[in-house]
């Protein structure tokens, strides 16, 4: 799984669920697959993140965050202004137990609403469609920068490289679905965004 995920807003609040889970999938309806049909929509990247629920003074080990998130053991450590904390227990849920202060970093105060992110940084980062179930119909979306007015910019293709992302960065996408013509009528849910990057633990200086 990578550290990396989808968001629906430039505020990061309405994440794109995850293969397999459909609470907030990135969709599409009524698309024309007689005569082909096509459609666009914008998408930010970033590290997984939420907010704090209610805050927190120096010593509480047990954090409650605003909605469910950080699922993968494999990346354990999140951040919260400038304090690292480490997840012991409660991984892909609201309610994390955590080493406060970790890897040289002071334990503090942190209100309700303070950003929680993947404490990651992420490089060679790329995105692409597959198709995971039946034919391969991948090649139906693709992907481009914005043109920085708002727009994409054109360059659609599928893989895609992304910029490198810092922790608390994020960087705007397109994503383009075309439906050939002669296309039947059906539902689809086998189309899925892969995010791939080098993962690397953010240094505090």
């Amino acid at each position: 799984m990578s550290v990396l995920r989808l968001y629906e807003d430039e505020n990061l609040s309405l994440i794109v669920s995850t293969d397999g889970d459909f609470t907030n999938p990135d969709e599409e309806t009524a698309l024309d697959g007689t005569n082909g049909d096509s459609a666009q929509k914008a998408l930010w990247v970033a590290v997984e993140q939420t907010v704090l629920s209610s805050g927190i003074d120096g010593t509480q080990t047990t954090i409650t965050l605003a909605e469910p998130r950080f699922a993968d053991p494999d990346y354990p450590v999140i951040i919260v202004d400038s304090e690292k904390m480490l997840i012991t227990a409660g991984h892909g849920t609201a309610t994390l137990t955590v080493t406060r202060g970790y890897n040289n970093t002071s334990a503090a105060s942190h209100s309700a609403g303070a950003v929680v992110r993947l404490a990651y940084d992420c490089s060679s980062n790329s995105i692409v469609c597959t198709d995971n179930q039946g034919t391969d119909e991948s090649s139906w979306i693709t992907y481009c920068d914005d043109d920085g007015q708002g727009n994409p910019d054109g360059n659609w293709e599928s893989p895609h490289l992304i910029p490198n992302l810092n922790h608390n960065q994020s960087v705007k996408i397109w994503r383009r679905l075309v439906v050939p013509a002669g296309t039947a009528a059906g539902y689809k849910q086998d189309l899925v965004h892969r995010l791939a990057c080098t993962v690397n633990e953010t240094a505090m200086s």
